[in-house]
């Protein structure tokens, strides 16, 4: 499970993220990444999960590849 634990509408885009610093994302991360950005409100994992069409365990995998690597923070 992921180690995020708060809601999704917590997470935000870094502004200061540096793309040379980072690696490749996988395609779970920029499917998620994508809804992320796309709906920045009410988001849920029911509705991340189906529209994306992966599992909880992707979903979480790619919010925590996305954490660690410093692209998405929390507010």
């Amino acid at each position: 499970m992921c180690r995020f634990q708060g809601s999704l509408d917590l997470l935000e885009f870094n502004p200061n993220y540096n793309p040379q610093s980072g690696r490749s994302l996988t395609r779970e991360e920029a499917f998620v990444l994508g809804w992320l950005l796309f709906n920045q409100q009410g988001r849920n994992y029911a509705d991340i999960m189906r529209e994306c069409r992966l599992s909880l365990r992707q979903v979480d995998a790619a919010i925590q590849g996305l954490i660690d690597i410093e692209m998405l923070v929390t507010r």
